[in-house]
C-alpha cells in the first residue's frame, strides 16, 4: 500500500491502483451496493473523451504545457480503449458526478505522470490543477451523461428499425392469408395477416420516429459552466474550443446549451447543470416502444396457444438444440420476456421521473443513481429487441390451414347477408350456421337466400378484406338489395 495525502487527511492506496486517495474515499464514503462505474466503461470513456478535449483546449489557449497535454491525451487514449478496467471503484449510488470524475483525474494523472517520469504519481501532473483544469464535476458528468446516452440510443433506434423490416418482410409475405378478426377475443370478421403485421409495423414506426426526433437533445452539454453555470474558473479562449475539440474526439457534433435570445444571457447552461427532465421524457418514449413490441409479442403468444387446445394460428419456432436442455420449448418465452423488460422500462421511467425532480438548488444532485438507470434501461432495450426479433419474429409462420377454415366458418359473414336483406335476416343465417356446423355460405346457399354464383362471390373471405372490394361487391348486387 502506498499513503497518500491531501487537505483532508492522509489514507492508504493499493500500490497497483492508477487511482488515489479522493477514489479511496469517495468508495468508502458510498459503500451501498456493489455496483461501481466499472460496470459502465462508455461512462468512463466518455469522462475520458471530455479530459482529452479539455486537455487539447487549454494547451491551445496556452493553459496547459505542450509535453503535459500530450502525456494527458496519451492516457485518456489508454482509459477510452479500456486499458484501465478495473480503476474505477466508485460505487454508482449517490457520487453525484464528483466521485467518478475524481476516479478519472486520478487515474489520468497517474498514467500521465508514469509516462513522463516512469512512476506512478502527481508530481509533474496533478489530477485537479492539470487534468481537470477549467472544469468541474458539475459541467463534466453532466456532457457525460448526454455523450453516454447519444450513444445509447443508437443501438435501440438500430433494433426497431430491424424490428420494423421483419414486419414489413411478414406483412408482404402473409398479404393474402386469410384470417379471422377478433375483438374482444370473440370471432369478427376476416382480415388478413399481411394487414395485422402492417398495424405493427405502424406502431413500431411511430414510436421509433419520436425516439429519432428526440435523440438530437442529447447532443447538447455544459462544459464552461464549471461549478454552477457562471463559468467561473474558465479561461480565456476555452468556451470558443471546448466543443469544436470535443466534437472531434467523440466523434460527433456535440454543442453548448447557450441562448443568446433569451433574457438571461447563458440561461441553457443553468438549466442543463441542474434539469435532467430530457431524461424522463426519453424514458417515457423508450417505454412506448416497448410496450408496442409487447404488444407484438402478447398477441403472437395467445396466436401461438396450443398446439392441440389453443388458438393456433401463429407458428413459432423452437429454440436451438442444446441451447436450454428443454429441445421442446418454442420461443413463447421470448414473449414472456419481452412483458418483463417492459416492467423494467417502466421502474426506468419512474427513477428517471424521480431524479429529475429531487434535486436541490444548483445542482441535480440525485441524478446519478437515475442516470445508471436509464444507462441500464438503454442496454436492455437493445438487447431484448434483438433477440426478440432474431430468435422469435423472424421466424414466425402462420398454420394457413387453420386460419383458413376459421375465416371461412365464422358466422360474422353472415354481415354480408344483413347488408343485403336486413338484420333478422343475417342473425337467422348465422343462427342456422351455428346450430348445423356449418358455414354462413352454405346456409345461404340452402335455404335459397342468395343462388350460389353471388355467394361465392359475396362470401370471398379475401375479397371481404379489401374495403373497395366489399363495396364494389355491394355496387354489383345493389338490385338483390331488399332494404326499405
Amino acid at each position: 500500500m502506498r499513503l497518500e495525502k491531501d487537505s483532508l487527511g492522509e489514507l492508504e492506496v493499493p500500490d497497483e491502483a492508477y487511482y488515489g486517495i479522493q477514489t479511496v474515499r469517495t468508495s468508502n464514503n458510498y459503500r451501498v451496493s456493489n455496483h461501481t462505474y466499472n460496470e459502465y466503461p462508455e461512462v468512463i470513456a466518455a469522462v475520458a473523451e471530455i479530459k482529452k478535449a479539455c486537455a487539447i483546449t487549454n494547451a491551445q489557449i496556452g493553459a496547459l504545457n505542450e509535453e503535459k497535454a500530450r502525456a494527458i491525451c496519451k492516457a485518456c487514449d489508454e482509459v477510452i480503449s479500456g486499458k484501465f478496467a478495473g480503476h474505477f471503484p466508485v460505487n454508482v449510488w449517490r457520487s453525484q458526478g464528483t466521485g467518478v470524475n475524481m476516479n478519472v483525474n486520478e487515474v489520468l494523472a497517474n498514467r500521465a505522470n508514469e509516462i513522463l517520469t516512469g512512476k506512478v504519481s502527481y508530481e509533474v501532473i496533478h489530477p485537479n490543477t492539470h487534468v481537470n483544469m477549467c472544469q468541474s464535476s458539475n459541467d463534466v458528468f453532466p456532457t457525460a451523461e448526454a455523450i453516454v446516452i447519444f450513444r445509447l440510443i443508437e443501438p435501440v433506434l438500430k433494433e426497431a428499425r430491424e424490428i420494423e423490416s421483419t414486419l414489413l418482410i411478414k406483412a408482404n409475405e402473409f398479404k393474402e392469408v386469410v384470417r379471422l378478426g377478433r375483438t374482444g377475443l370473440q370471432d369478427a370478421v376476416p382480415m388478413t395477416w399481411g394487414q395485422v403485421f402492417a398495424g405493427w409495423l405502424r406502431s413500431v414506426s411511430r414510436v421509433r420516429k419520436e425516439l429519432e426526433n428526440l435523440r438530437p437533445i442529447f447532443q447538447f452539454g455544459v462544459m464552461g459552466g464549471t461549478a454552477v453555470g457562471t463559468g467561473m474558473g474558465v479561461l480565456p479562449g476555452y468556451p470558443e474550443l471546448i466543443y469544436p475539440n470535443l466534437s472531434k474526439v467523440i466523434g460527433f457534433e456535440m454543442k453548448q446549451r447557450m441562448y443568446e435570445d433569451e433574457v438571461v444571457k447563458n440561461s441553457g447552461i443553468f438549466d442543463g447543470m441542474r434539469n435532467t427532465d430530457h431524461h424522463s421524457i426519453l424514458m417515457e418514449v423508450i417505454k412506448e416502444l416497448v410496450a408496442a413490441i409487447t404488444r407484438i409479442a402478447n398477441d403472437l403468444i395467445l396466436y401461438s396457444s396450443g398446439p392441440r387446445a389453443g388458438i393456433k394460428e401463429v407458428v413459432l419456432s423452437y429454440i436451438a438444440e442444446g441451447t436450454t436442455g428443454y429441445e421442446s420449448e418454442n420461443t413463447a418465452y421470448l414473449c414472456e420476456l419481452m412483458t418483463d423488460v417492459l416492467g423494467e422500462m417502466v421502474i426506468a421511467e419512474e427513477m428517471a421521473f424521480y431524479s429529475s425532480n429531487e434535486g436541490q438548488l444548483d445542482h441535480g444532485s440525485i441524478n446519478s443513481g437515475g442516470f445508471i438507470t436509464v444507462v441500464n434501461a438503454l442496454k436492455l432495450a437493445a438487447s431484448s429487441l434483438r433477440l426478440f426479433n432474431e430468435e422469435c419474429l423472424k421466424e414466425v409462420q402462420i398454420n394457413e390451414e387453420v386460419v383458413r377454415g376459421y375465416a371461412e366458418l365464422s358466422t360474422s359473414l353472415s354481415t354480408m347477408v344483413s347488408s343485403l336483406f336486413g338484420y333478422p335476416t343475417g342473425v337467422k343465417v348465422a343462427k342456422k350456421a351455428i346450430e348445423t356446423n356449418r358455414s354462413c355460405k352454405e346456409v345461404a346457399k340452402q335455404e335459397k337466400i342468395l343462388s350460389s354464383e353471388v355467394c361465392e362471390e359475396i362470401f370471398d373471405v379475401l375479397a371481404l378484406t379489401d374495403r373497395d372490394k366489399t363495396v364494389e361487391l355491394f355496387r354489383k348486387y345493389k338490385s338483390i338489395r331488399k332494404i326499405d
